[in-house]
């Protein structure tokens, strides 16, 4: 698999992982749905201009957008807020067995803060009324 083909996998698993549809990042990056759709199986350049934005819009430095490893994707999902919410979740949405396998650890390590977040905020709602 070479580097562009690489990046295009992490891409769409970036993209799944925060629940966006290609229509959405296709917009933010200003280009049609069909040029993204190609960007993610490979088969268009990823110019300057867009690893940018699409760093931005993952909430991370570039560096580590083009490095892209799991443990990268893994870092980004935990701490891009500082709080983990209910929202942030990885479905099924096309990702092999090995990958919802390798993510399994990280869904329940992130349900697990989250309960104990919205314990918190319950006994602090609790306390104020």
């Amino acid at each position: 698999m070479n580097t562009n083909e690489q990046l295009a996998k992490k891409l769409k698993l970036l993209r799944e992982v925060h629940n966006y549809t290609q229509d959405y990042v296709a917009s933010v990056l200003n280009i049609s749905p069909n040029t993204y759709s190609l960007m993610e199986k490979g088969q268009a350049t990823f110019s300057i201009q867009r690893i940018e934005v699409l760093a931005d819009l993952y909430k991370m430095n570039i560096a580590d957008f083009l490095r892209l490893n799991d443990q990268t994707i893994i870092h980004n999902i935990t701490n891009s807020n500082g709080i983990c919410s209910e929202n942030v979740s990885i479905n099924n949405n096309g990702l092999l067995e090995d990958e919802r396998n390798l993510y399994k650890d990280v869904i329940d390590r992130l349900e697990q803060q989250n309960n104990k977040l919205l314990f918190i905020l319950d006994k602090l709602s609790d306390k104020l009324s």
